[in-house]
């Protein structure tokens, strides 16, 4: 069975900050095209890219014992 510390570490290190540059590219292709119709869509994609990270970091540090 394969140990949650690397799925923890996959999402910190992989899956947070692909969703935080695909929101990041996103914006910053809608605001040079000028085409506001799917900014929050893109900023939304940033949030949640963060969250994944903030959430993931959380476990790791429970399932590590660093915190109760």
């Amino acid at each position: 069975m394969m140990d949650h510390s690397f799925i923890y570490f996959v999402h910190i290190l992989f899956g947070g900050p692909l969703l935080l540059y695909g929101g990041y590219v996103g914006k910053l292709l809608s605001e040079k095209h000028n085409d506001d119709k799917y900014l929050n869509v893109f900023m939304m994609l940033m949030v949640v890219g963060l969250i994944v990270m903030v959430y993931h970091t959380y476990k790791l540090f429970k399932f590590e014992g660093m915190i109760e």
